[in-house]
């Protein structure tokens, strides 16, 4: 617990420091997400999204599952911009993962950059050497619904739980 509280502590910080004048981080966008599997909703999920002014993108995953706060932070270097895809490399850092404290992962992500509809996926590999299973993904669609506005359909497991497979509806909101 004592681990979990200093953790939120950091992001807080990190979240209050990027609202600031004299940050190098700017907030993109901020995507409200619920997921479980079938009718009974299991986690509810907030994902701050950020841009380094280097170019790189950040993201924070905050999520509570009716028991517990989990919290997971990624960094995405970019290998592939093009006008309609972009592609992502991405190290990231969870509090827990498959009830082990401290989980470690790379990844690679890609997106589709149309004006209304676009598809996504998200592949990370777990590098922690006492799992059984290593994969956390997430992957579907965005459909515009406002000028700043997206509605996310998607499925995927959770970092936290990695046999838990969900389904996922998020509304996504672009600053």
């Amino acid at each position: 617990m004592y681990k979990k509280t200093i953790t939120l502590m950091i992001t807080a910080a990190i979240i209050f420091a990027s609202f600031s004048a004299a940050s190098a981080v700017e907030l993109q966008s901020v995507n409200y997400l619920i997921s479980g599997d079938s009718m009974e909703i299991d986690t509810l999920q907030l994902e701050p999204k950020f841009r380094f002014k280097g170019g790189q993108q950040g993201k924070l995953n905050l999520a509570f599952d009716g028991d517990q706060f989990h919290i997971g932070g990624d960094i995405g270097l970019n290998m592939v911009a093009q006008n309609e895809f972009r592609m992502d490399l991405h190290l990231m850092l969870t509090d827990e993962v498959d009830s082990q404290n401290f989980g470690k992962s790379v990844g690679i992500s890609a997106v589709t950059l149309n004006s209304d509809l676009n598809f996504f996926w998200q592949t990370y590999y777990f590098v922690d050497d006492n799992l059984d299973d290593h994969a956390y993904y997430r992957g579907g669609a965005r459909y515009k619904i406002g000028p700043r506005s997206d509605f996310e359909l998607s499925i995927g497991n959770q970092y936290w739980d990695l046999s838990n497979k969900v389904i996922n509806l998020g509304i996504s909101y672009q600053m």
